[in-house]
């Protein structure tokens, strides 16, 4: 409560400012994910509420819903993510300010009193531009009727969103405004039905362009589980899977296709103020363990934890395989294929090999060439041998 005095030459103002216990809600920005498809929104609210004490709240209109989608809290108060949420179901957030403990209700359910008004002095107003705006923003069977509101004055002292008997109609209180006058208490209230009170869904637009530092938990396709370090151990059962955005892909499988590590540093980037498109990204080297690799930025390189690595250098292309086998293309060399295991060469037709200068063949511990039942040994000695054999 703020307790002002003002002073104008023998004239005193008091100005007195309340809030509403809820008021403890809406103090601390906050950022964390609901990745839990199976969570319900009322589990959320009661995660919310699970931070304070003496408070309660009626909800009757999530009725178990789950999310379905990720839910990001991303610098934004506990209240103004209740509201947010709340809104997913164009309905409002209620406080019951004149309880000393945190009391809301989502939507107007929290109203307990049907009030009579019968006042001959009353306006009424049409918002036909707010009528637009909700009808053609998620707010079906809606009707310029339905933003038709009464605006009545009166001694009577009543709660937002509580009903009121008008005129034959019954109607919800939409606004409020106290106001002293004369030495006696007024109240001005704005009256609408119950879909006109509807809210239209809010989008928090600071995720907008944003990316959430995490690391892999788990891979299967082309989707990534992922622990964001900003919700501490994500459990993995509860993980969602996320799309992983490589440097090109197609529909129909063409492109690039290379997935990162379990614990491999990513991101989640958010494209627009929807949570549910958001996708993982490029992996980030920190901490590199082999700063050698990276050190020329004419060599490119492509490596797997197994020791399998493709190096692009300006002169020359390497195929490496653990380190013992080498396929190098250079540019000067021609081709040169090394390992301390067997090569197999296998074609189910023909194999060439034609040199412009000479062919050279070499073996440690001889040679054999064999072709049908025509062979030829060369292990120290030559000895051939077949059906027909013919020197010349």
């Amino acid at each position: 409560m703020n307790i002002q005095v003002n002073a104008n030459k023998d004239v005193r103002t008091l100005e007195i400012e309340a809030l509403s216990r809820t008021f403890l809600m809406d103090i601390k920005k906050k950022t964390r994910t609901f990745q839990d498809k199976n969570s319900s929104y009322g589990e959320i609210f009661n995660i919310v509420n699970g931070e304070y004490t003496n408070i309660n709240i009626l909800d009757s209109i999530t009725n178990g819903t789950k999310i379905d989608k990720l839910i990001v809290q991303y610098k934004e108060t506990d209240w103004e993510f209740i509201k947010r949420l709340s809104s997913h179901f164009n309905v409002p957030v209620v406080s019951e300010c004149q309880l000393k403990d945190i009391k809301y209700s989502i939507g107007n359910l929290g109203c307990y009193t049907t009030y009579e008004v019968d006042k001959y002095n009353y306006s009424i107003k049409k918002a036909l531009q707010e009528y637009r705006l909700k009808s053609e923003n998620g707010i079906d069977g809606l009707n310029d009727i339905n933003l038709i509101s009464y605006e009545v004055i009166t001694y009577k002292v009543m709660y937002l969103y509580n009903l009121v008997n008008f005129k034959g109609k019954s109607l919800y209180i939409y606004s409020s405004e106290m106001e002293l006058l004369d030495g006696m208490i007024s109240n001005k209230y704005i009256l609408r039905d119950n879909k006109g009170i509807k809210v239209r869904r809010a989008y928090n637009n600071k995720v907008v362009g944003i990316s959430l530092k995490g690391n892999v938990l788990d891979t299967k396709n082309d989707t990534v589980k992922i622990n964001l370090e900003i919700d501490g151990n994500q459990d993995i059962g509860k993980a969602r899977w996320f799309s992983y955005s490589t440097v090109y892909s197609s529909p129909d499988g063409t492109g690039w296709y290379c997935m990162p590590e379990v614990g491999d540093v990513i991101r989640l980037y958010f494209p627009d103020n929807e949570e549910k498109n958001a996708y993982a990204i490029s992996s980030a080297n920190l901490k590199s363990s082999n700063s050698e690799k990276r050190s020329d930025p004419a060599v490119k390189s492509i490596g797997t934890k197994y020791g399998k690595q493709v190096v692009m250098k300006p002169g020359a292309v390497e195929i490496i395989g653990n380190g013992n086998l080498l396929m190098r293309l250079t540019d000067d060399g021609g081709i040169e294929i090394n390992s301390d295991k067997k090569i197999v060469l296998d074609a189910k037709e023909d194999i060439e090999l034609t040199g412009g200068g000479k062919i050279s063949i070499q073996g440690g511990n001889g040679v054999d060439l064999t072709q049908g039942g025509a062979k030829i040994n060369i292990q120290d000695n030559v000895t051939m041998s077949g059906g027909k054999i013919k020197i010349e």
